[in-house]
């Protein structure tokens, strides 16, 4: 972490969970470090405060005797940077070993960047669901593995040089010696998205087993009928939605396209979080150059301004409907 001024830092981390606290909110430093460390990390900022249009105002923090150790909990990872009379603590996420942290006997999470009291089960439903821990009882598909690494050292020449141990570890697919659970979802034999078409001319179903094949043979037919700027939408949110799928118990993606009125409905499982769900298949995804750069869907609401997503909190799905052109 090495900023050379706040313009910097706080354009690098427009999109991460940032916290601004004044020197009266000290107390409120250890719950939200543990809230950003059960979570997906996140930037504490002191002498700085965000007014109600969002205008960022440096404050200042002079205390020349504080000691950051002493405020937050230990088990938590961080970093600190005192930079133009503010002091900046990166909060590093828990790795996928250890286990969610209490402060006070309550368990803090972050969503859409405020504190959120959970429930123990909450606790540990996070803790199973990281996707950089172990994959247990799951096997990669050679053929699927095997497009991805002559994929990516396409676009990395020197991964052609790595032994098949470090492509795996510098791929994000292995920590160590274990497969992870990113690696399992992006390259297993699972089933995980299944398309449905229903056309006057075409009626097909299919089936992707990870999602690399989702990506590399799903999408491709879907879109390959669709104008340009119908097209870029439909990939937004398919890419959307593979990345920030909840994928425990065996959850699908499902998609469906129709000519009755031409559309498309994608069934997201998990409902829709501010952050990235899946830090390591983001990785993966970045990886692979496959990240869209926009940002909360801005292809798909130029496209079709009446966009909107909607969320069905009881069964915890995300309903993405877009209309299509070129079908």
């Amino acid at each position: 972490m090495n900023f050379s001024s706040f313009d910097e830092f706080l354009k690098a981390t427009d999109n991460d969970d940032r916290e601004f606290l004044s020197d009266d909110e000290l107390s409120d430093i250890a719950p939200v470090a543990c809230a950003m460390a059960n979570s997906s990390g996140g930037w504490i900022i002191l002498g700085a405060e965000r007014e109600f249009d969002e205008e960022i105002i440096i404050t200042g923090f002079f205390h020349a005797d504080f000691s950051v150790n002493s405020l937050i909990p230990r088990g938590i990872s961080f970093e600190v940077q005192s930079l133009e009379k503010i002091l900046i603590i990166k909060i590093l996420p828990l790795s996928w070993d250890s286990k969610p942290l209490f402060f006070n006997g309550i368990f803090y999470r972050r969503v859409e960047g405020v504190n959120l009291i959970s429930s123990r089960n909450s606790a540990r439903l996070t803790y199973c669901a990281r996707d950089d821990k172990p994959a247990a009882n799951f096997y990669i598909d050679p053929e699927s593995l095997n497009d991805f690494h002559d994929y990516l050292i396409n676009l990395h020449n020197e991964y052609k040089n790595f032994s098949p141990e470090d492509f795996l570890c510098r791929s994000f697919i292995f920590s160590g010696k274990f497969l992870t659970f990113a690696g399992a979802l992006m390259f297993g034999n699972i089933l995980r998205v299944r398309a449905v078409l229903d056309t006057p001319n075409n009626h097909a179903e299919i089936e992707a087993q990870n999602i690399w094949d989702a990506y590399r043979n799903i999408l491709p037919r879907l879109v390959n009928k669709l104008s340009p700027g119908c097209s870029q939408s439909f990939q937004e949110i398919f890419i959307n939605s593979l990345l920030h799928s909840d994928y425990r118990a065996g959850n699908l993606i499902e998609i469906l396209i129709t000519s009755r009125p031409a559309k498309v409905l994608i069934t997201n499982p998990g409902i829709i979080i501010n952050k990235t769900r899946n830090n390591r298949l983001k990785k993966i995804f970045e990886l692979s150059g496959i990240l869209i750069k926009n940002r909360n869907l801005e292809s798909v609401k130029k496209f079709m301004p009446s966009f909107k997503l909607e969320q069905d909190m009881l069964n915890f799905r995300v309903k993405a409907s877009l209309n299509l052109k070129g079908l």
